[in-house]
């Protein structure tokens, strides 16, 4: 049996899970939105009440094996309805990748994913061209944020298009253009690809004419990630802190929810580390963010709530009271975050979020793969309703295939 088509197989065997804590707004998918050569599917979230012209778009990225029922619970919607922004869900489709993932890669030595304006990143573009001409949001606030395949996609979108994004969020990312072949593919995967910080952000320059300012940037990854290494998280900050300019050793780290933030350039990048927690995006049920399921984690820790923040999409705890300076962050007012001002203290530009004490990472049993939550589907095995994927098939389907004709 051909590689393909056991892949095509083993992705008849993923998970159906049921959507909790859904928002008080509309989802739809939109059938026709511009130029789509990348042949993605858009699904949206209106928020409830709905924003007036002006409002910001957060672009969330599925990982392989996931489709976009499954990623709305990693809990954008309630946010987007309080703090009034809208969601846009790409959505990959078994014609261009048999176990959905984002061709973050290319496809097969085809590397026009990877050229802006082609292939799945002009897809992308165009939702967000969508979103301006139905709603009038605002050009200037525009995120993207990803898990897995589908932050190393948000990588290629935020080199290919920095002038479209004003800030992204990966969790279990990979830099852009660590590979453009499935073979890479595999190396970046794990145990990673090392280059030195400046040969990074020279790719990344490459990708277009634009000379900044650069998108911030959130680096999250679970340190016992068996899927994407870890090492991952230290090349990607070290191609974004080279591009932006700043010393790779942070300005500060302090204890955030129970774990380490570190923010770099007085918080133009931050990184934080999900200490013993696997391949997922990191969610916290008990207090009303998100829920289990395949690949989305219960790990205390709210990661679209504090990349919400990041953002700059509205108050949040312990976040800088408004200000006049012109060099705090410009939240309250909905205006673009910035720098803080030259000697601020980087510790007092960051949030406490809950006061942490201890926390059980994934909230299973001790022994339990911290990648595979049994609370996600009950101890289901592979296969049942709401299972978690294992590792070794998203470590498969993490890499690029041909698209089928």
């Amino acid at each position: 049996m051909s590689r393909f088509v056991s892949l095509t197989l083993l992705s008849l065997a993923l998970p159906c899970v049921a959507l909790a804590q859904p928002g008080a707004g509309t989802f739809e998918q939109v059938g026709s939105f511009g130029a789509n050569p990348g042949a993605l599917q858009m699904h949206r979230y209106i928020p409830s009440p709905a924003p007036g012209p002006g409002a910001p778009v957060v672009v969330a990225l599925h990982g392989c094996t996931q489709n976009v029922t499954t990623y709305r619970n990693a809990g954008w919607e309630p946010v987007a309805d309080e703090l009034g922004f809208y969601v846009v869900y790409p959505a990959q489709v078994s014609g261009n990748n048999p176990v959905s993932c984002f061709n973050w890669a290319g496809e097969y030595g085809d590397e026009a994913n990877l050229r802006r304006g082609q292939g799945e990143n002009q897809s992308i573009v165009s939702m967000v061209d969508q979103m301006q001409a139905d709603f009038g949001t605002d050009p200037s606030r525009v995120f993207i944020m990803g898990h897995s395949a589908g932050a190393a996609m948000a990588m290629v979108m935020l080199s290919t298009w920095p002038d479209r994004f004003a800030a992204g969020g990966v969790i279990a990312g990979i830099p852009y253009r660590c590979a453009t072949s499935v073979a890479g593919a595999f190396s970046c995967q794990s145990p990673g690809v090392d280059k030195t910080p400046d040969a990074w952000a020279d790719l990344v320059r490459a990708a277009s004419s634009y000379g900044g300012p650069w998108p911030r940037l959130s680096v999250w990854h679970g340190t016992n990630d068996g899927v994407v290494s870890p090492n991952n998280q230290r090349e990607l900050l070290e191609q974004w802190t080279a591009l932006h300019g700043l010393a790779a050793t942070p300005d500060a780290t302090e204890t955030v929810d129970g774990y380490p933030r570190s923010t770099f350039g007085g918080g133009a990048i931050e990184s934080w580390e999900i200490t013993g927690a696997g391949h997922a995006t990191f969610v916290d049920p008990d207090h009303g963010c998100g829920a289990t399921a395949s690949y989305i984690s219960d790990a205390d820790i709210c990661a679209v709530r504090h990349m919400a923040t990041f953002f700059g999409l509205g108050g949040g705890p312990g976040m800088p009271p408004p200000s006049g300076d012109a060099g705090l962050v410009g939240l309250m007012d909905g205006g673009t975050p910035s720098m803080p001002p030259p000697g601020t203290d980087a510790g007092a530009w960051s949030w406490g979020g809950r006061d942490g004490g201890t926390s059980t990472p994934m909230g299973g049993d001790p022994g339990q793969d911290p990648g595979h939550d049994p609370v996600a589907c009950g101890g289901c095995s592979v296969g049942a309703p709401g299972a978690t994927a294992p590792a070794w098939l998203a470590a498969l389907a993490l890499l690029v295939f041909r698209r089928r004709r």
